[in-house]
């Protein structure tokens, strides 16, 4: 059975497959409710988020950790890693459907 949805979750379903971008589609389990659905997508994007970062390091004088003469350059923050995110959907017993193409 497919999840069924009533207007809140139509209007949160992009949000759900912001993570599954590359492919059109939905994630599927039988008889799933919506909220079930949608705790179980935020708790697996919240498993799948890695922090990635650049630091160019310090230049001049001082220590390799950036603290020395010319300070701390660069920038850092998260992403989301598609692998964990799909198995961790995966493991909770969902199954991704891509959307079916229209043939000309």
């Amino acid at each position: 059975m497919k999840l069924r949805l009533n207007k809140f979750s139509i209007a949160l379903l992009p949000i759900a497959l912001f993570a599954c971008a590359t492919q059109s589609g939905i994630w599927v389990k039988s008889d799933v409710a919506p909220l079930q659905f949608y705790q179980d997508n935020y708790a697996c994007l919240q498993e799948a988020q890695q922090p990635y970062g650049y630091n160019q390091g310090s230049y001049g004088w001082g220590n390799s950790w950036g603290r020395g003469w010319g300070g701390n350059n660069g920038y850092s923050g998260v992403q989301t890693n598609q692998e964990l995110y799909v198995a961790c959907m995966k493991a909770r017993g969902y199954n991704w459907q891509p959307d079916k193409t229209l043939s000309k």
